[in-house]
């Protein structure tokens, strides 16, 4: 008899899907996000004894012996189970842990671990996603071969899904397909010249169209809404093309049912989807001042959004003079308050840029040259502003014990895009002056090895280097673009 401690004191439910439980009295809040029966708790007095004969200890030393006898592969079926849950906690520590609950990422604990005979779809594409991270993460390319074979299962079981009209309602359903979409970019992201475009996403709205419009007020459903409004608007900057018009329509479904229409991040995705459609008609449109209008309208509710984000210490505002002590950076209360800044700021940017293309093009063309000379010095210092604002978030080497959290490899991703935006406002003094060298080596030392060349080439070859930063954001970001 082996004495084994006292039992836990979350429920059954939140035991098997590995989550944190709150044990509340009736029933845990998780049991009931995910429609569960809660199974409640065990009595905290009671004490765990494991009753250990001969007989078993027995059957373990065979197995063991059997185990020496196997192949040595280290990614053979033998280990895979080993290797599988070193993904998943890599994935969690990564995703999971500390992020909002809004986030797509946070919200597969909601379904996860799930039971393979119930739902084998969800069940084989949230383990391709873990394989498929542990191999951009640790530079393991058996890892992305079995991820590949994982997600080559679930394209077939998605087929059988999509084809039963019990199951293709399911929220199970959707969300495996939006995964398979961030499976798609996570594993083709470090290939030269691939498909940017995403071929989830049409079936994830056509699936989302079909479903009932209580979709648009529940928690589940309003969280994937976004997150696939986020996902198209992002394909179609990258592309260039236009925002596709039955999503639109879904959309507009969205808000005539009741969608909650007031959070950051709804207003947020709102202006990323007008500010997607303003860059896709301002190339062609023959009406500048329109063009103009609208992005200035856009930079406008933008500003006063991001005054709705907690605030941080602006080294900008402060008596110091901004020459001195270049090293130093702005302090943020945590990482996602300037990764919000942040994201704002890159649409802000690129608003700013098509402001003075559409000037430029007017430029000489009427009688007033000298108020369009002014627009564009507004606009370009307004453009400069904003990515001092992004080099200044970033930290410098020998900063990180002045940091109050953590910064990832996943989001030094994040961070090292933002300022690949900015940086290119900069050159000679001012880069000095911003110690952008020195921001990008910080970021660049938080990234595996296995990346290090991926990031060169990114940052310093311009044959490499694509012109559209949507495209860079699709190669290397591994986060929600939101707020």
């Amino acid at each position: 008899m082996v004495y084994r401690g006292r039992p836990s004191k979350s429920c059954r439910e939140c035991r098997r899907r590995d989550i944190k439980c709150d044990k509340k009295k009736d029933a845990c809040s998780q049991c009931a996000r995910a429609g569960l029966s809660c199974s409640g708790y065990q009595n905290p007095t009671d004490l765990i004894i494991l009753d250990e004969t001969p007989t078993t200890a027995e059957k373990v030393l065979r197995g063991r012996s059997l185990q020496r006898q196997s192949s040595p592969d280290p990614l053979s079926t033998r280990l895979l189970p080993t290797v599988l849950q070193r993904a998943k906690y890599l994935y969690i520590s990564q995703y999971v842990e500390d992020k909002p609950a809004t986030s797509l990422f946070s919200y597969m604990q909601v379904f996860y671990p799930s039971k393979s005979d119930d739902f084998p779809l969800l069940e084989t594409v949230i383990n391709a996603v873990f394989m498929a991270t542990f191999s951009s993460l640790q530079g393991c390319q058996p890892a992305l071969y079995h991820a590949q074979v994982g997600y080559g299962s679930a394209l077939s079981l998605t087929r059988k899904a999509i084809q039963s009209p019990k199951e293709a309602l399911l929220d199970r359903t959707l969300f495996s397909i939006l995964l398979m979409s961030v499976f798609e970019r996570m594993a083709n992201s470090e290939r030269q010249g691939f498909n940017l475009r995403n071929r989830h996403l049409q079936g994830a709205f056509e699936l989302m169209s079909f479903r009932d419009k209580g979709q648009f007020t529940d928690e589940g459903g309003i969280t994937m809404f976004l997150h696939l409004t986020e996902l198209v608007v992002l394909d179609c900057l990258a592309n260039e093309v236009d925002i596709p018009p039955r999503f639109l329509s879904l959309r507009q479904k969205a808000l005539e049912n009741g969608a909650d229409t007031s959070s950051l991040r709804w207003r947020f995705l709102d202006l990323m989807l007008q500010y997607a459609q303003l860059e896709c008609s301002a190339s062609s449109t023959a009406a500048v001042e329109d063009a103009i209008y609208r992005a200035k309208t856009l930079d406008k509710h933008l500003d006063q959004l991001s005054k709705h984000l907690p605030s941080f210490i602006s080294r900008r505002q402060s008596p110091e003079p901004p020459n001195t002590s270049a090293t130093r950076s702005d302090i943020y209360p945590d990482y996602n308050t300037q990764r919000c800044w942040n994201n704002i700021r890159v649409v802000r940017i690129q608003l700013a840029r098509i402001i003075r293309e559409q000037y430029a093009r007017i430029l000489g063309k009427t009688n007033d040259d000298s108020s369009i000379m002014g627009e564009l010095h507004n606009s370009n210092q307004r453009a400069v502003s904003l990515s001092s604002d992004i080099c200044l978030s970033v930290p410098c080497k020998g900063t990180r014990g002045r940091l109050p959290y953590r910064i990832t490899s996943i989001q030094s991703s994040t961070l090292l895009f933002h300022l690949y935006v900015a940086k290119d406002m900069f050159s000679g003094p001012a880069e000095s002056r911003l110690s952008i060298p020195e921001r990008l080596q910080y970021l660049k030392e938080r990234q595996p090895p296995s990346r290090h060349k991926s990031w060169d080439d990114l940052l310093y070859d311009s044959h490499k280097m694509p012109q559209n930063v949507w495209e860079v954001w699709l190669r290397i970001g591994r986060e929600d673009y939101s707020i």
